[in-house]
């Protein structure tokens, strides 16, 4: 009879090749908590929408010149559960870049109240100079020159700003002084943008299930939406596998706690639509807003356990420290991370976007 000892074990052990943990890109998974429309059929003059205050959302309208406008509700950015009237704003003038928009609480002539700022995102099709900005308009043809974003790549531009109250708001080219004046002029905040993960991937390798769960939070402390963000990456991989009459347990953790990338406008590439993954062939209005990409540096412990035959044996199990590509994903209040692992493949964790009080 053959006899269940230390080395059958250890070569058992051996099977796992022990996971650092990551993180996924890519577009959120669609959720019922994101505004639909409360009537379906041909456009009208204003279209209404509802947002949960504690999910967030995103409204996307297609104005009639082409252009795309995206409103996004991080969580917890609206003050109460909000109904909203939106309509298309035209502007004529060699200045204006886009049609704007109007945005309402539903049988008002004012805006939603907001904890923390929404977000604008304005994509055009076509290249724009740098004097582009988003802008506030004001009774009487004036405007205020709003602190804007712009990329533009490929014959396509995106604009990104953020809002702490609602009027009409457009695109146009303005005085480069007057965008100077209105980063100089922006007030100090008092809330951090912060990103979340708690989610889990599932890994099937055949006889091997694998279980990979990840906390993740990264901060940016300067008030923007784009630019650095800084944070840590947990995570702790279940390995399971039968063995016959017994099976292997393998467990790790591992962490990054100096975790850092920057987020900017996305802008869509020309060769988009080629790449065979999951921002191939999307409806524009669920193309990212904005993308980042870094690097997981994992390193932690793991331990195993086989049993076989009524007997169980235990051992530590050294985790070989890893450097997995992570790329972040922003889509309307969504964030998806995308971690890539060596031997592994790929792996998707999804989260959110939401201001915080410093």
């Amino acid at each position: 009879m053959q006899i269940f000892n230390k080395s059958f074990i250890t070569r058992s052990l051996m099977v796992f090749s022990v996971i650092s943990l990551l993180s996924g890109c890519g577009t959120p998974k669609a959720s019922q908590t994101t505004i639909q429309p409360e009537e379906e059929g041909p456009p009208t003059l204003k279209q209404e929408f509802s947002i949960k205050a504690q999910d967030g959302g995103a409204i996307t309208l297609k104005p009639a010149d082409g252009s795309l406008i995206k409103i996004i509700f991080p969580q917890g950015s609206l003050e109460s559960d909000s109904d909203l009237e939106v309509a298309e704003r035209t502007d004529r003038g060699d200045e204006v870049l886009s049609n704007g928009f109007s945005l309402n609480r539903k049988g008002s002539e004012e805006g939603p109240a907001l904890k923390y700022p929404a977000i604008l995102v304005f994509t055009l099709d076509k290249e724009v100079p740098k004097e582009a900005s988003i802008v506030r308009y004001k009774e009487g043809g004036a405007f205020d020159v709003i602190p804007t974003r712009v990329a533009s790549k490929d014959g396509k531009t995106s604009l990104i700003a953020q809002v702490d109250h609602f009027s009409d708001y457009g695109t146009r080219l303005v005085d480069p002084g007057a965008i100077q004046s209105a980063k100089d002029s922006q007030e100090s905040t008092d809330f951090n943008w912060v990103i979340y993960s708690q989610d889990s991937y599932d890994i099937d390798a055949g006889a091997m299930k694998r279980k990979v769960k990840l906390d993740f939070k990264a901060v940016n402390a300067s008030g923007d939406i784009a630019g650095e963000y800084k944070g840590y990456a947990h995570a702790t991989t279940a390995n399971d596998m039968d063995i016959g009459d017994g099976g292997v347990t393998a467990d790790s953790s591992v962490n990054d706690d100096n975790v850092s990338f920057t987020l900017e406008p996305y802008v869509e590439l020309a060769d988009l639509v080629e790449r065979d993954d999951d921002l191939a062939n999307l409806e524009p209005e669920k193309m990212p807003d904005l993308m980042g990409q870094g690097s997981l540096n994992m390193s932690g412990a793991g331990s195993g356990t086989v049993s076989a035959r009524g007997r169980t044996y235990s051992a530590g199990l050294k985790v070989q420290d890893s450097h997995d590509a992570m790329t972040v994903v922003v889509t309307g209040p969504l964030v998806r991370l995308t971690v890539t692992v060596n031997g592994i493949g790929t792996m998707y964790f999804d989260g959110y976007i939401r201001g915080e009080g410093k």
